[in-house]
């Protein structure tokens, strides 16, 4: 059965009615939690829909917000040779795909699997960064926003490609950005040029982050590479376990820590 967009561009429109567009970040200690998704296709049955969100201490100096002790950070060594914080945990969530790629209401296709990696999550990240687009859509609800208001979490969407609104091209020095403007000029993201890569990042407000927050968050965790650094190891992880699964070799997804850590 195929859905009705019309009902659910109206729920979105509801949900984006809660979204909290302004907010900061603490400066110490900050937890950071990155989100990707993947598709494996399957064959004579629905597709599965892997996520995986990857936490890590920016800062590798505290436990945050988690309730009790969290797992220190291990630090590496980005391209630049600057200190980079290594994954303190990762969880793991799966789903079958029961919604078709839609351009605009990708969040009913991700956001399953995405929320069953979520529940899994022992420590309680300060803001979630995820590989999607925030207020920057259609309806001001893209996959971060509409986590973010679900969740009530601190969201920043940081997209690798454009959805919507209009902007100027940046500067060409590293960071350099200008405003995504939606139709009524209302600024709802950025077009961001990285310090790594040629192409744009499309960085935009999820929930209770602004979007000054929310640049400075990108340029914070980001190392050498054009990703800030907890969607790049979101995005990896998610390539392993998709070429297991494609070899027939995936096993249970799930919650693990890094290195030992619980």
């Amino acid at each position: 059965m195929r859905p009705d967009l019309r009902e659910l561009a109206q729920e979105q429109e509801r949900l984006r009615a809660a979204l909290v567009p302004d907010g900061f970040l603490p400066a110490s200690p900050l937890l950071v939690a990155g989100c990707d998704v993947t598709f494996v296709p399957a064959r004579g049955a629905r597709a599965l829909a892997l996520a995986a969100i990857v936490v890590m201490d920016v800062n590798g100096d505290g436990p945050g917000e988690t309730g009790g002790e969290a797992p220190r950070a291990v630090e590496g060594r980005g391209k630049a040779g600057g200190a980079v914080p290594l994954a303190v945990e990762v969880a793991e969530g799966s789903m079958e795909v029961t919604f078709p790629y839609v351009p605009g209401f990708l969040a009913y296709r991700e956001l399953p699997a995405l929320l069953a990696a979520y529940r899994l999550l022992r420590s309680r990240p300060d803001v979630y960064l995820l590989d999607a687009q925030g207020m920057a859509h259609p309806r001001g609800l893209g996959l971060a926003s509409h986590f973010g208001v679900l969740t009530g979490e601190r969201a920043v969407g940081c997209a690798k490609s454009w959805l919507y609104g209009a902007y100027a091209e940046p500067g060409p020095d590293p960071w350099s950005w200008s405003p995504l403007r939606g139709a009524g000029g209302e600024v709802v993201g950025a077009a961001v040029r990285p310090a790594h890569g040629r192409r744009l990042l499309f960085v935009s407000p999820g929930h209770r982050v602004g979007l000054e927050a929310a640049l400075g968050l990108v340029r914070r965790t980001t190392h050498g590479h054009r990703l800030p650094e907890p969607l790049r190891l979101a995005h990896l992880h998610l390539q392993a376990r998709r070429r297991e699964a494609l070899g027939g070799r995936i096993c249970a997804l799930g919650r693990r820590s890094v290195g030992g850590r619980t």
